[in-house]
């Protein structure tokens, strides 16, 4: 019968079938099926890393043979710069993110508190990561624990200071740094074609933010917002931190507000550069990694994880172009890290600088206050500012006031609203805030006005009162000597 017939086709289609897919299931788990059949093994990694980095990683690690034995085909870096996005993509089932990891050590901790990191519990692992990162480095913590599990590391750092031209600062004859306070002195100030420091405009830049956080941190907040008030009138004000580097390596400027990275890359450009550290208040960024809460590649996780700690992967940090401090002091023993003598001097200085505890917390919760107050008091108003101070140190300089009255001034020059609140904030506009430059505004033609006045020639009274008794004094002597002659 045809039916029969039929029948008896399709059983052999489908043994033969089932033989083909079996036989080539076992070549595909082989590593030799057919490239129809091959499965793609991807990392996924949320990050807020650039992309120079992450593709260096990507590179080297494809080729271990850890990534090789696994089966890793790729990493799909998701590139995130703000916290609510690592966010989204770390809750979402979906997104499979098997690692979160960047400069961004403020997002971890709310990261953990909204339960979407999930600790290291490979003992093996544990015990590798323990071997080649310290516990801690100038005297702050690298390691974050939860009830004795660890929930994220650091797997690099970096600072922030200044980059110093030394021929610009033998030009002017100005001394080289060694506090963020000394910025802010007149001794910096040139005159109003020539400034001696390079700043970012802080809604352009995250370093120059990071630095001016530091700032307020370490001094408080009105003596902070004073001394970067001064810095600002000392200084030049630039669309960003590339645009800041390039203006002391230019010598446009003498000192610049960079990262210990920025430096590095400052000073080969041009040799008459150096990168400073400040000897107080200085501050270290921790580049951390943690697994992500939907990590489904967890083996595959952690061979990146034990990657990134080996020498090998910390000697990545020390790659031209990311100049990075590795925070496993063995990669400077690898072939690469040999060649990185300059970033090996700084790594060894640092043991001897006061860093500041840096409370995350806090520069997150003003964080905009502190990027907008500065963009429109320092930014907006920095012709008027540079104005104000230029005419307050020029008379301290030719005695036409003294001290005390230029420290009162000082004072006045930096002096903060009653609050920091916007009020004329307008959603569909956004900042920068007119309340703040305007109040910048009004405090800094107030000082002008007021040191006009005190160096307008006095005149002289002419009045007709003081006419009289001249004369009257006069007629007096007068009357005296024709008496005596009589």
């Amino acid at each position: 019968m045809r039916w029969d017939k039929n029948i008896i086709k399709i059983s052999l289609f489908l043994l033969l079938s089932l033989s083909f897919f079996t036989s080539n299931k076992q070549n595909i788990i082989d590593g030799i099926g057919p490239e129809s059949f091959h499965i793609d093994n991807i990392l996924t990694i949320v990050t807020s890393l650039d992309t120079t980095t992450t593709n260096a990683f990507k590179t080297h690690f494809l080729e271990t043979p850890q990534a090789v034995n696994l089966g890793i085909t790729d990493i799909d870096f998701r590139h995130v710069t703000t916290e609510d996005g690592w966010k989204k993509l770390l809750q979402d089932p979906s997104k499979s993110v098997d690692l979160a990891w960047g400069f961004s050590h403020d997002y971890f901790y709310n990261l953990e508190e909204w339960n979407l990191l999930k600790p290291i519990t490979n003992f093996t692992l544990l015990d590798y990561i323990n071997e080649n990162i310290p516990d801690g480095i100038c005297g702050l913590e690298t390691k974050h624990y939860n009830d004795s599990e660890l929930v994220w590391f650091g797997t690099a750092f970096r600072t922030y200071g200044y980059t110093v031209n030394h021929d610009f600062l033998d030009t002017y004859g100005l001394p080289v740094p060694i506090t963020w306070e000394e910025l802010a002195s007149p001794i910096y100030y040139i005159n109003s074609d020539v400034n001696s420091i390079g700043m970012s405009d802080p809604p352009l830049s995250t370093t120059n933010t990071r630095i001016y956080q530091t700032v307020l941190q370490a001094y408080g907040w009105e003596d902070g917002w004073s001394i970067l008030t001064r810095m600002g009138a000392n200084a030049g004000i630039y669309p960003g931190s590339v645009a800041t580097r390039a203006a002391v390596v230019f010598g446009e400027v003498g000192i610049a507000m960079t990262s210990s990275s920025y430096g590095f890359i400052a000073m080969r450009e041009n040799t008459d550069t150096e990168f400073i550290i400040p000897q107080d208040n200085a501050v270290i960024d921790f580049c951390d990694i943690s697994l992500g809460i939907n990590c489904d590649n967890q083996e595959d996780a952690e061979a990146f994880l034990q990657f990134v700690v080996s020498p090998e992967g910390q000697a990545i940090w020390l790659t031209e172009g990311i100049d990075q401090f590795p925070l496993n002091e063995h990669a400077f023993n690898t072939t690469l890290g040999q060649t990185r003598t300059d970033i090996y001097k700084f790594f060894n200085s640092l043991y001897g600088t006061i860093f500041l505890y840096f409370n995350y917390s806090l520069a997150q919760s003003t964080l905009e206050e502190t990027v907008y107050y500065f963009h429109d008091t320092i930014v907006v108003e920095h012709t008027l500012l540079q104005e104000t101070w230029g005419i307050m140190v020029q008379m301290l300089r030719n005695s036409t006031i003294n001290s005390t009255y230029f420290v009162e001034l000082v004072y006045r020059l930096g002096a903060l609203p009653e609050n920091l609140e916007c009020y004329d904030y307008d959603i569909y506009y956004g900042f920068p805030c007119p309340s703040w430059s305007n109040f910048a505004k009004e405090k800094y033609q107030t000082i002008i006005d007021e040191l006009t006045r005190l160096n307008e020639p006095q005149e002289t009274s002419t009045s007709i009162e003081v006419t009289i008794i001249l004369l009257f004094t006069i007629s007096v002597v007068l009357n005296l000597r024709n008496k005596k002659k009589k």
